[in-house]
């Protein structure tokens, strides 16, 4: 059974590339995919360091800084020092880009209603929550150094819990 799941989320994982290759010239013409998915998750999870960006994302914190670099110079990410920690910069999608990718969500809203269009009340809700469950007992690396400072001062603003680390 498992193996069979795996093939899924392979499947699933190559079309999201392709639609994130194909859209993001969309939000602007010198944009790619990997940028589309790195902005997505700056809009969903920002303010955000770079650190805690390669970290959710798997990737490289050098490639995330090119990509920050230039997605800055389009217009398309917003960066502050924190006040707490001026060492620590925090990212954000600005607000052109939020726009654009209120835009794109409600395009992509159509798209998922019309394929999901004979499911049930019953089935959509089952879907999200089994989703749901299964991000949830996703790990996701924590971040470290003044970074880590930020991100658990944020998480106690917003009445969060800020991640422990497991003793090593």
């Amino acid at each position: 059974m498992i193996p069979e799941i795996i093939a899924e989320f392979g499947q699933l994982f190559a079309i999201a590339r392709v639609r994130w290759a194909r859209l993001a010239p969309q939000l602007h013409p010198e944009l790619r995919g990997p940028d589309l998915l790195m902005l997505q998750t700056i809009a969903r999870k920002g303010p955000i360091t770079a650190t805690e960006l390669a970290q959710l994302l798997s990737t490289d914190k050098t490639l995330v800084s090119r990509q920050i670099s230039r997605m800055r110079q389009l217009g398309l990410v917003d960066a502050v020092s924190d006040e707490a920690d001026r060492r620590v910069v925090l990212l954000s999608a600005s607000a052109e880009a939020r726009r654009t990718l209120g835009e794109l969500h409600a395009h992509l809203s159509e798209s998922y209603e019309r394929r999901l269009a004979g499911w049930s009340d019953e089935d959509l809700a089952t879907f999200r929550d089994l989703l749901h469950r299964f991000n949830a007992t996703s790990p996701v690396p924590e971040a470290e150094g003044p970074a880590a400072r930020c991100s658990a001062r944020q998480a106690a603003e917003q009445g969060e819990r800020p991640a422990i680390r497991p003793p090593l």
